[in-house]
């Protein structure tokens, strides 16, 4: 009798989350504001949305912290608003694990701050609390000594401890929390016991997948060390990735060999035409947007009436901001808005 009430409380949340993303903003009209020649008049257009409250005037559309921070807010709060609907089924875990990103970033964030000797009013930390991790316990801490008796997560303190103890290298520790998100995000998936063919571990799955090639990308833009990738991320399922990432050293090369695997064919030539086009790296970031939006959207066709529909809302919310963000970074960046628009079209125009 309980498991049947979870069903239809979860078919209800369903039901709630059709509604949720019908107030998101049309992709198209995002589209268009490429071509608004000046801040007031897209302040304007921004004014009525969610993310209006967020900006005071249009100089803060110039602001790349204030831009990045109202995202934040936006989905944290859509997040926040499944979690409470959600309590007690599958689909509260399942939010919370896809939005502790934002957790792990702000622990990087006080990692940093301890290895360069930043406190106080320089630790930036990004306004929204899942409460995976106790982010305003661990911004107390004065020392990693301090940090690690603040941990209450084993895997995490675990990892932690086995970093301070060796090189402190911070490229490793940097992707060591990347892939502490992807273990918990994958992880989740035996929880919710779902079948391989099932919307939701596709969704999930897909998503990871995305995760992890952002971050090959921006490894290898940076060009960190592979070996040290190599041993960040060995043993994730995405081993064609691991392959390439192991056999190049820098972004072009990587590119090169990933245009041969066919699933990623259309997204390497993609981000090599976008970096031409624009010379900015947020573009990778935006065209692995691109990708995980559409698969998503793709997916939930199938099961729009399941769980996975609510976790593609959620993609979607990152999707428009990613898009806002897109259009924003591109006008402060001097790109001709023929390229935005460009930029902002889906895979098949």
């Amino acid at each position: 009798m309980i498991s049947l009430l979870k069903r239809a409380k979860e078919k209800y949340l369903v039901v709630r989350t059709h509604g949720l993303k019908s107030h998101l903003i049309d992709p198209e009209d995002i589209r268009s504001w490429v071509f608004i020649e000046d801040e007031r008049s897209l302040f304007e257009k921004l004014s009525p949305t969610t993310y209006g409250s967020f900006f005071e005037g249009p100089e803060d559309l110039l602001d790349v912290a204030k831009i990045e921070e109202a995202c934040i807010r936006v989905n944290s709060i859509r997040a926040r608003r499944i979690i409470s609907i959600s309590r007690g089924t599958r689909i509260e875990g399942l939010v919370t694990t896809f939005m502790s990103k934002y957790d792990i970033e702000n622990l990087r964030r006080i990692i940093f701050s301890l290895l360069y000797g930043r406190r106080g009013e320089e630790l930036r930390l990004l306004p929204a609390r899942l409460g995976v991790i106790d982010i305003e316990k661990l911004a107390k801490a004065q020392s990693f000594e301090d940090l690690l008796e603040m941990i209450d997560d084993r895997k995490l303190r675990n990892l932690l401890s086995s970093w301070l103890s060796g090189d402190r290298d911070v490229t490793e520790i940097d992707l060591a929390l990347d892939r502490y998100y992807l273990d918990r995000l994958l992880g989740h998936l035996k929880e919710v016991k779902a079948g391989k063919q099932s919307p939701i571990y596709q969704i999930v799955y897909s998503y990871a997948e995305g995760v992890f090639l952002r971050m090959l990308l921006k490894a290898k833009y940076l060009k960190i060390n592979k070996e040290v990738i190599s041993k960040v991320f060995s043993k994730l399922p995405f081993r064609r990735l691991l392959l390439i990432s192991d056999k190049t050293e820098d972004l072009p090369k990587f590119l090169d060999k990933l245009v041969n695997l066919a699933p990623y064919r259309s997204l390497s030539v993609e981000i090599r035409d976008a970096i031409r086009e624009v010379g900015e790296p947020w573009v990778i970031e935006h065209v692995i947007g691109k990708k995980t939006y559409m698969d998503s959207l793709r997916i939930s066709f199938k099961g729009s009436m399941t769980i996975a529909y609510i976790l593609m809302y959620l993609i979607a919310s990152e999707w428009e901001s990613q898009s806002i963000k897109t259009v924003l970074l591109g006008r402060m960046s001097g790109v001709n808005p023929e390229v935005l628009y460009s930029l902002l079209a889906p895979p098949s125009q």
